[in-house]
């Protein structure tokens, strides 16, 4: 494995832990780093929380991997409600969701730095399915994240071929070899005896062009930038406020066969699960946060919400 991967992945470490300090309101740091090359595909987790990071300069992606129970607790410390990373509710799982993402889009932006690469574009995305994930093989890197106070987590990266052939240090250029210039001829002098003749001048030999040696290109070491420590509380969710959210308000919902699927046409009619009187879901990049009732604002619908949190029902 190139060592530049290795440094890469130190400095993708290194990031990850500014943010994640920032966000938690501590001092955290990265340990030591450990490689694991693995030929089998990443599965969907349920204690596992992953992202894929995708950089448009360098034209690759990579997988992060987040301890889903260590996130929760992180995000209880930003809210300041404390406890263990224990059950959330919808809204908090929503918000665990923008901090990896966010994690992973600083980690995005470490890599594109430490490549010579523009870090415009970077976008970092849960993955919710097995088909988002590359494909193996991969170069797996893994280091433990101390948070202090007892509190320590595990951050994997996961690197695919084409992550890794774009990432590897291009091969040495060959050393230029210097060629000495052939000396010239050297006419012979005519003989004494004859008294017409003259000697031919004779000119001293070119001396071969100098050449010279190339010096190693030193560059400054980098850190990763600093995050703008927030203030206890509430005040450090702010990394994650300018998150977009999509919001939907679904009325209902019900099952059809295939053969009433197609066979549906303008003026058919079908019974939702729901009835005139319930309330309707209102669900946060599809986790369910609210229920309410459908009113009349400016001749737009809209929605009054009636409950936060609800109990998601269980068939």
């Amino acid at each position: 494995m190139p060592d530049s991967l290795q440094s890469v992945a130190d400095a993708m470490f290194a990031s990850a832990a500014s943010v994640l300090g920032t966000l938690a309101g501590r001092t955290v740091a990265a340990g030591g780093t450990t490689l694991t090359p693995s030929d089998a595909s990443i599965k969907i987790d349920a204690d596992v929380i992953a992202t894929v990071t995708r950089v448009p300069s360098a034209d690759l992606s990579f997988v992060a991997r987040y301890v889903k129970r260590d996130m929760a607790h992180v995000v209880e410390l930003m809210l300041g409600t404390g406890g263990d990373g224990g059950q959330l509710d919808a809204m908090q799982l929503s918000i665990v969701a923008e901090t990896v993402a966010q994690i992973s889009s600083a980690m995005g932006e470490m890599l594109a730095t430490e490549s010579g690469r523009a870090s415009a574009g970077i976008e970092s995305t849960v993955a919710t399915e097995a088909g988002a994930f590359p494909a193996p093989p991969f170069a797996t890197f893994t280091a433990p994240l101390d948070l202090g106070e007892g509190f320590a987590t595990t951050l994997t990266l996961d690197f695919d071929v084409l992550a890794q052939h774009r990432l590897a240090p291009a091969p040495p250029a060959p050393e230029p070899k210097v060629v000495a210039a052939p000396a010239p001829r050297v006419a012979a002098a005519p003989a004494a005896a004859a008294p017409k003749a003259t000697s031919t001048p004779v000119r001293p030999p070119r001396r071969p062009a100098r050449v010279e040696e190339g010096q190693a290109v030193t560059f400054k070491p980098m850190q990763p930038t600093p995050v703008r420590t927030a203030a206890p509380g509430h005040a450090n969710l702010d990394l994650v406020h300018d998150g977009s959210l999509e919001i939907s308000a679904v009325l209902g919902q019900t099952e059809l066969s295939l053969r009433e699927g197609v066979s549906m046409q303008t003026g058919s009619v079908f019974e939702l699960d729901k009835l005139a009187t319930d309330p309707i879901d209102l669900y946060v990049n599809n986790i369910l946060i609210a229920r309410g009732e459908v009113v009349v604002v400016d001749d737009k619908f809209a929605v009054k919400i009636s409950e936060l949190n609800p109990v998601v029902d269980k068939v």
